[in-house]
């Protein structure tokens, strides 16, 4: 009777050994899985800082000619690139440093594309010269996974602030020459 115990007990034992190596097996596993997830999105992370670290580049016609108009003013458009979600290209404030005080001029955002329409105002023949440059906060796509989004604030802060290049450009305003007829013509 004895015989027939040890064996039995020895093929429950082997049973618990080889269920233990299985659990032991599947957690490695699960754990390189888990290991190699994490390194695609840290992966993922420093793609998407790399992206963002871009600078913000203005572009601006470096030279325009206007016939003033007492009806018109003059349109310059300031293209913006290196952005990427429309929160950001939302949120674009612009600032202009101007040689002159005196005349009247504006941008107003395209929310859409972020860029910016400069319109300017004189009655004066002159060159005027314009800086210009923007600010913003970037902000990242809302569809990124929580997980991305923590391990970006974590490398970089959750209050990322970009200033773009400064960009020069001017205008030459002129009034039209008109001809006028010499009197006392038929």
């Amino acid at each position: 009777m004895n015989r027939t115990r040890v064996p039995f007990y020895f093929v429950l034992y082997l049973v618990v050994l080889i269920q233990l190596l299985a659990v032991i097996i599947e957690r490695d596993s699960t754990e390189l899985e888990l290991q190699a997830r994490l390194n695609e999105y840290a992966t993922i992370q420093d793609s998407i800082i790399s992206l963002y670290s871009r600078p913000i580049l203005l572009d601006v016609q470096e030279e325009t000619d206007w016939l003033i108009s007492s009806k018109d003013s003059v349109h310059v458009l300031i293209s913006i690139s290196n952005l990427h979600t429309l929160e950001e290209k939302s949120g674009v404030q612009y600032y202009i440093n101007p040689d002159d005080e005196g005349d009247y001029y504006n941008v107003f955002l395209d929310k859409k594309t972020g860029n910016g329409n400069f319109y300017f105002k004189t009655n004066k023949n002159g060159v005027y010269n314009f800086d210009v440059y923007c600010k913003l906060r970037r902000q990242l796509p809302r569809y990124l996974p929580d997980i991305i989004i923590d391990g970006i604030f974590a490398k970089v802060g959750t209050d990322y602030k970009a200033t773009s290049d400064t960009v020069s450009f001017r205008i030459k305003a002129k009034h039209q020459q008109q001809s006028f007829d010499k009197p006392g013509r038929g």
